[in-house]
C-alpha cells in the first residue's frame, strides 16, 4: 500500500482467483452435518454440492489489520500444527509466516465485503451460528464446512451466489478438544493460542478453530461463489458420495450403514409425522413397503424383509 492509504479492497488477479479455487478444491469434503441448511438450487437427490466455484474474488490490503496480526504473534512460542490448508503450494502459501494458516468463514456477499474493511468484532462472534466450543471467531480448515454457513443476499448484487472469507490466521498451538462446551478459559489458562474443536476424529465430520483474540484473524480475501450440483461440470475426482447426515432425512439401515431414504419417500414420511400417522404404505423401485413410524421398521410387503428405520434429528 502507498503510505497515505491504510486500507484498500481490490479485485483479485486471475492467478489469485486460480490459487483460491485450488485452495477450496483441495479442502472440500462431501461430509454432511446438521449445520447444512436446505438449498433450493440443489437437486432432489443431493444435499450438498460437488464443488464450490469461485465467480469473483477480492483482496483486502489492510495495513492496520496486518499489523494487529503481527502484534498478536510477538514473543509467541508454538509448535508446528498442521491444518488442511497447509502445504497446498500456491502463491498464497508463500505469504504465510510460521504459525499462520489460511482458514475459511462462510457468510453472505455484503457481510464479507464489510468484514474485509473492518475485520472481525469479537463481541459479535457466534451471534448467527452459535458457540459450540466457547465464545470466539469461528473458522474452518475445510471450505465445505464454511459453505454450510454461506448465504446469498436475497437477489441484490450477487443473486443466488454465496460468500466465504479466506483469512490469514495465527493458529500457533491450539487447545484441542473433541467435546462441546466452553473451553475458552482452559485454553487461555494453558497459554494456548486458539481452540481446535475436533469433531473429525470423534464423528468423522470437521475441525473448527475458535479464536478469542480478534487480532489473530486477518480477513484477506472474499470469494463470491456458486454451488455446483451438476457432476458433469466438476473434475472427476470431486464426484464422490456424501458421508454423514444433515439429520433432515429418515434413514434405513442397510447392512452396517445408515442411508438416507429416497427424497420422495422422505417427503411422505415427514408428512406422516406431521399428521401423526403411525403407519404408511409407499411404493418405490416398483416395490411396496409399509413403514411403521412408531416401531421404526420398514417392511417389504412381498418378501416380508424388515429394515430398521431412524427418524430425522432435525424436524
Amino acid at each position: 500500500l502507498e503510505q497515505r492509504e491504510v486500507q484498500r479492497v481490490k479485485p483479485c488477479k486471475t492467478e489469485e482467483k486460480e490459487a483460491l479455487q485450488d485452495l477450496v478444491d483441495h479442502t472440500f469434503k462431501r461430509v454432511l452435518t446438521r449445520d447444512r441448511v436446505p438449498d433450493d438450487d440443489a437437486e432432489d437427490d443431493e444435499e450438498m454440492p460437488f464443488r464450490i466455484e469461485v465467480v469473483q474474488a477480492f483482496r483486502s490490503e489492510h495495513a492496520w489489520l496486518n499489523n494487529q496480526l503481527c502484534e498478536s504473534m510477538e514473543a509467541a512460542e508454538f509448535a508446528d500444527f498442521e491444518v488442511k490448508t497447509s502445504g497446498i503450494e500456491t502463491l498464497l502459501y508463500e505469504r504465510l509466516a510460521p504459525g499462520q494458516h489460511y482458514m475459511y468463514h462462510g457468510t453472505n456477499p455484503s457481510s464479507a465485503m464489510s468484514i474485509l474493511k473492518t475485520g472481525f468484532v469479537l463481541d459479535h462472534a457466534g451471534s448467527a451460528t452459535g458457540t459450540m466450543f466457547g465464545a470466539g471467531i469461528y473458522m474452518a480448515e475445510c471450505s465445505s464446512k464454511s459453505d454450510e454457513y454461506g448465504r446469498d443476499d436475497g437477489g441484490n448484487t450477487y443473486p443466488s451466489l454465496h460468500a466465504m472469507l479466506v483469512c490469514k490466521c495465527f493458529v500457533g498451538t491450539p487447545f484441542v478438544t473433541d467435546t462441546s462446551g466452553d473451553h475458552v478459559a482452559d485454553a487461555k489458562e494453558g497459554n494456548f493460542h486458539c481452540i481446535c474443536g475436533d469433531r473429525e476424529s470423534k464423528v468423522g465430520t470437521y475441525r473448527e478453530f475458535v479464536f478469542f483474540d480478534e487480532r489473530q484473524v486477518y480477513p484477506e480475501y472474499a470469494i463470491i461463489y456458486r454451488r455446483q450440483y451438476d457432476k458433469t461440470k466438476v473434475p472427476p475426482d470431486m464426484v464422490t458420495p456424501t458421508t454423514g447426515t444433515t439429520g433432515r432425512y429418515w434413514q434405513m439401515k442397510l447392512g452396517k450403514e445408515w442411508k438416507n431414504v429416497p427424497p420422495e419417500v422422505n417427503k411422505v414420511l415427514l408428512q406422516a409425522m406431521k399428521d401423526e400417522e403411525t403407519e404408511v404404505t409407499i411404493t418405490f423401485n416398483d416395490k411396496d413397503y409399509i413403514f411403521n413410524l412408531i416401531e421404526k421398521k420398514g417392511t417389504n410387503t412381498r418378501t416380508g424383509n424388515k429394515v430398521p428405520l431412524r427418524a430425522p434429528m432435525v424436524r
